[in-house]
């Protein structure tokens, strides 16, 4: 009997024990140096996006970087797209307007390939704008108004695209980071010949085969007008805001084109490109906004 009751005895210290034991490794456990309680723990800030406190934007191109048109004289959509980084971004913009009226893609290249002003402001540049296109597809348009010949449009077309690809090159040459922005065509005849299909379909055709290029380069976006300018903002909004067929009649007025030459975009129009050129720029404002230094 004193043999069995020792043994309990010394089962019940080493319980005891046992329990004093874990209560230490516990609170060493809980309360000890370095320990999960004691810890901080540590957030990962993100770390602040900060945007450039200056912009240089440079445009290139034809009549339509040119601002031919603009009846408020404001410098066209680069005068506008200026004043929009300003106001909206709270940023110094600068512009650099190289466009020329009249010019071809080609006579564009030769420029970017000769000018040493313009290739200094290129190679400065955070943003590059370019109209481009529409006197290539005007060349022919105004030796076939009135007998349209798709074969001929379709050859001039591929030639295009090859004079597209090299201009493109040439500007990266001098600028490789840069976003560039170009501007598709239109057709500033389709509410006075809305009868002459072959027209507007060339404007499209040619539209499409400039995207398609444009996608395959480096961060180069196409900025589409041809909705917008071919129709003019009131069938724009009709076309928006009801199912009513764009109408035939040649009565209708472009209120977007100017008016004394029937072709440029107005200060409104112009408004219209600036407006449609900022929102993708907006798009991708991590290519141009960022200070990353």
């Amino acid at each position: 009997m004193r043999g069995l009751k020792k043994l309990k005895e010394i089962g019940l210290v080493v319980i005891v024990l046992g329990l004093i034991a874990g209560g230490i490794y516990a609170g060493l456990t809980y309360f000890g140096p370095g320990t999960i309680s004691q810890q901080t723990t540590k957030i990962k800030t993100q770390p602040t996006v900060k945007k450039k406190s200056q912009i240089k934007l440079v445009a290139v191109g034809d009549s339509l970087t040119e601002g031919i048109g603009d009846g408020l004289k404001q410098g066209g959509y680069v005068g506008i797209i200026k004043n929009e980084l300003t106001t909206k971004q709270k940023v110094k913009a600068t512009t650099k307007n190289y466009g020329i009226a009249g010019e071809t893609s080609t006579q564009i290249d030769t420029r970017v390939n000769n000018d040493q002003s313009l290739r200094q402001d290129l190679k400065q540049a955070d943003v590059i704008t370019m109209s481009v296109g529409g006197n290539d597809l005007m060349a022919v348009l105004r030796q076939q108004m009135l007998n349209l010949n798709e074969a001929d449009i379709k050859r001039a077309q591929t030639a295009y695209i090859g004079h597209l690809t090299t201009l493109l090159q040439d500007v990266r040459q001098q600028n490789p980071d840069a976003p560039i922005f170009i501007f598709g065509i239109y057709n500033p005849f389709y509410l006075y010949f809305p009868k002459m299909t072959k027209m507007q379909a060339a404007v499209e055709d040619w539209n499409q085969a400039s995207a398609k290029l444009i996608k395959q380069q480096k961060n180069s976006y196409m900025i589409d007008i041809c909705e917008q300018l071919s129709k003019g903002e009131t069938l724009t909004a009709q076309k928006k805001h009801s199912s009513k067929t764009v109408s035939d009649s040649s009565s209708e007025k472009n209120t977007l084109i100017f008016t004394q030459d029937n072709f440029h975009p107005n200060h409104s129009g112009y408004q219209v490109m600036a407006d449609d050129l900022y929102r993708v720029m907006m798009q991708q404002k991590n290519k141009w906004l960022i200070d990353r230094k």
